[in-house]
C-alpha cells in the first residue's frame, strides 16, 4: 500500500472513530435519546389534550392520538394553539382553534386518500411522500402552512405543490441511503421522527420546517439534484422536529419569553440579500442544534466517503457546518441572550457546546485540525 493509500486509511479511521463516539454521544442523555423524547411528548400531548377538552367541553377522546399521519399533524398543531389561548384565558378564541381543526379532520377522515396513506413501518421507516407524491388538498394545507412561515428580505415567497417524478423518488432513496450509511443511529432515530417529506417548487429556500406542521419536512425539488445536499436537508428539518419535541417538554426559554423582544445574536451569513442577520434565543437554540448535529453527518461522510472528489466535498461541507456550530458557541457561551434561558437552556447548550470541542480536535485530510477553521461559516456549497 501506497503512502497516500496509508494516509488516507488512517483518517478515514480517524473518522469513522470519532463518528462512531459523538453519534453515540448526540443519541443519548435527556436531549440525545429520541425513544424517551417522542414517549415524553406523546404523554405530553395527551395530557394536553385531556386539558382542552375539558376546558372546552369537547366529548372526552375528541382530541385523542391520531395513527394517520396527516391527522396527527393536524391534532398537535391545534392543541398548541387552544393551549395556548387558554393559558391566556381566551376561551372563545381556544374552542374556535378546535371547532376549525374538529371540521378539518371529520374532511380528511372521509377522504380514502389520507387513510390509505400511512407512513413506512418496519425495523427502518423514513419520511416519505404524502399521498405516493400525487397533489392531495392536504398537502397544499400544509404547503401553505409553510409558505406562510416563510419571509425572505421581508417578503413572503410563493411555493407551489409539484408531483413526484420517479428520479425525485430515485434521489430520496439515495439521500436516505447516504445518511444511514453515515450516520446510521441518528439518521435511524431522526427518520422515525417525521412521517411525510413534502415537495415544493420555490427558487428558495431549497428546505424547512413549522411548527404549525409537525411531523412534516419541506424539501423544494431542486435540492434533489446533489445527494449530499439533500441528505444534508432531510437530516437538517428532522433536527428541527426533534428539538421542538424536546421544547415541548424541556425548560429551554424562561416562563415569560418573548420572541419578539427577545435577546439576539449576529450571524454574518444569508440566503436573503442581507450578509448579516440577527436570531433570537430559540432560533439560536435551533441553529445551534442542527449545525452541530450536521457536523457529524459529514465527518460520517467523510469516513464513508468512495474519491478524493467525494472526500474534497464534504470535507469542505464539513467545516462550514463546523465553523456554524462554533459560531453559536462561542456567541451562547456569554451576553445578554443567556437571560432568556430556562434551566433546561443552559443545560442544552452545554450539552452541544461539548460536541463542537470534541468535533473540533479532528484532523482534517489535508492535515489542518477542524478547529483551526472557525471563520469558514461562509460558503456557497451549501444551503444557508
Amino acid at each position: 500500500m501506497s503512502a497516500s493509500h496509508l494516509v488516507q486509511a488512517a483518517w478515514r479511521k480517524s473518522a469513522a472513530e470519532l463518528t462512531d463516539s459523538m453519534e453515540a454521544y448526540l443519541t443519548t442523555g435527556v436531549f440525545g435519546d429520541s425513544a424517551n423524547i417522542s414517549g415524553t411528548v406523546a404523554a405530553y400531548y395527551r395530557g394536553a389534550a385531556w386539558a382542552c377538552e375539558k376546558s372546552c367541553g369537547l366529548a372526552p377522546g375528541s382530541l385523542s392520538e391520531e395513527t394517520v399521519p396527516q391527522l396527527e399533524s393536524l391534532r398537535r398543531f391545534a392543541v398548541d394553539e387552544a393551549l395556548h389561548h387558554l393559558m391566556a384565558e381566551e376561551l372563545d378564541q381556544a374552542r374556535e382553534v378546535l371547532g376549525r381543526h374538529l371540521t378539518l379532520r371529520a374532511r380528511a377522515v372521509s377522504d380514502s386518500l389520507v387513510m390509505d396513506d400511512v407512513s413506512s413501518s418496519g425495523s427502518e421507516r423514513e419520511p416519505t411522500f404524502p399521498h405516493a407524491g400525487k397533489d392531495h388538498w392536504l398537502g397544499r394545507l400544509f404547503l401553505e402552512r409553510f409558505s406562510d412561515a416563510i419571509v425572505i428580505d421581508g417578503e413572503g415567497v410563493e411555493m407551489k405543490p409539484c408531483q413526484v417524478t420517479d428520479d425525485i423518488a430515485a434521489a430520496h432513496s439515495r439521500a436516505i441511503a447516504l445518511a444511514r450509511r453515515s450516520v446510521p443511529r441518528l439518521a435511524g432515530e431522526l427518520f422515525d421522527s417525521v412521517s411525510h417529506v413534502v415537495l415544493y417548487r420555490a427558487a428558495k429556500p431549497c428546505s424547512g420546517y413549522t411548527v404549525s406542521a409537525p411531523l412534516f419536512v419541506f424539501v423544494a425539488e431542486q435540492t434533489f439534484e446533489r445527494d449530499e445536499l439533500a441528505a444534508e436537508l432531510l437530516i437538517h428539518e428532522c433536527l428541527h422536529q426533534k428539538l421542538n419535541d424536546i421544547s415541548a417538554v424541556r425548560s429551554l426559554l424562561r416562563p415569560d419569553y418573548n420572541d419578539a423582544e427577545s435577546a439576539t445574536i449576529t450571524v454574518p451569513w444569508s440566503f436573503g440579500s442581507d450578509r448579516t442577520r440577527h436570531f433570537s434565543a430559540d432560533r439560536s437554540f435551533a441553529a445551534f442544534h442542527v449545525y452541530t448535529h450536521q457536523a457529524l453527518l459529514y465527518l460520517g461522510m467523510l469516513a464513508t466517503s468512495k474519491s478524493g472528489e467525494d472526500s474534497a466535498l464534504v470535507a469542505d461541507n464539513l467545516i462550514l457546518s463546523w465553523a456554524r456550530a462554533a459560531h453559536f458557541e462561542r456567541e451562547l457561551g456569554a451576553g445578554s441572550i443567556r437571560d432568556e434561558w430556562g434551566p433546561d437552556g443552559y443545560r442544552l447548550a452545554e450539552w452541544l457546546s461539548y460536541a463542537v470541542c470534541e468535533l473540533g480536535k479532528f484532523t482534517l485530510p489535508d492535515g489542518t485540525v477542524l478547529s483551526s477553521h472557525a471563520d469558514a461559516f461562509s460558503s456557497p456549497k451549501t444551503a444557508a
